[in-house]
């Protein structure tokens, strides 16, 4: 007797080979949607942490318009004419008389010229019959606490201006305007609601305002007297909506020696 014998079948069938392929189709368009969520996402928090670090950059050349020299180093080779603020703030800053270099620790900072190892300093106060341009920064021949920078390029008077927030200094034709530190920042921010793109970066400006403390709390002051516009609050937003505040105080009046 003869056995025949049947071939087994290989393979898939045709339904396996399509129920195959619609478990893949529904698993990479799962996966499609995830992974596209994940990569929208990641971008927005790359743009987000981009936004950021912009305005944070912003708020910092903000701060370095308010203290625009280096504080003082020590060992540091200084030429003339260099500019230097103290460690700790005294309402004064320097400007270097002799080149040297600095003593391994800091001087004893002084109203008149401070010698500091090889190196010499003197006061960044006005002088007459001296040409300034804009954003040069002095102080009154009598600190009053405050520094003043240079809005209109000139020549210096003869007679010392009187320093209000702004002062003019035009005993010669090309006179010399200047701006109270604290007011040159509030213009050069500039006004509340506005947005701009300058100098500083690209921001908008929520607050920029004197302002003076009630109960631990900021108050804006409104026509009150130079002398109480000591403090200025800045708020700037980027179009994230975040925010960054800082209040800027005018410089400590050194205390005689």
């Amino acid at each position: 007797m003869t056995h025949r014998h049947t071939p087994k079948q290989s393979g898939f069938t045709l339904v396996e080979v399509i129920a195959a392929i619609v478990v893949v189709a529904v698993f990479s368009a799962i996966m499609l949607v995830l992974l596209s969520d994940s990569f929208i996402k990641s971008m927005d928090s790359a743009r987000r942490f981009s936004k950021s670090s912009a305005i944070s950059e912003v708020m910092a050349n903000i701060m370095m318009d308010y203290e625009p020299y280096p504080k003082w180093k020590a060992s540091t080779i200084y030429s003339a004419t260099n500019k230097v603020f103290p460690t700790g703030m005294n309402g004064f800053f320097y400007v270097c008389t002799v080149s040297g270099t600095s003593g391994a620790s800091e001087p004893q900072w002084r109203d008149g010229e401070t010698q500091d190892g090889g190196a010499r300093w003197e006061p960044g106060k006005w002088k007459k019959l001296t040409a300034y341009v804009v954003g040069d920064m002095v102080i009154p021949t009598t600190p009053n606490g405050n520094f003043y920078r240079c809005t209109t390029a000139g020549t210096s008077g003869t007679t010392e201006p009187t320093w209000p927030m702004k002062s003019t200094d035009s005993d010669p034709v090309d006179g010399v305007q200047w701006v109270r530190l604290l007011e040159y920042l509030r213009l050069q921010i500039g006004s509340e609601g506005s947005t701009k793109d300058n100098n500083y970066g690209k921001y908008n400006v929520v607050k920029n305002r004197f302002v003076k403390f009630d109960s631990n709390a900021t108050t804006p002051i409104g026509t009150g007297t130079d002398d109480l516009k000591n403090i200025l609050e800045v708020q700037i937003r980027n179009d994230e909506g975040d925010t960054l505040t800082t209040l800027f105080t005018a410089q400590i009046k050194k205390e005689e020696d």
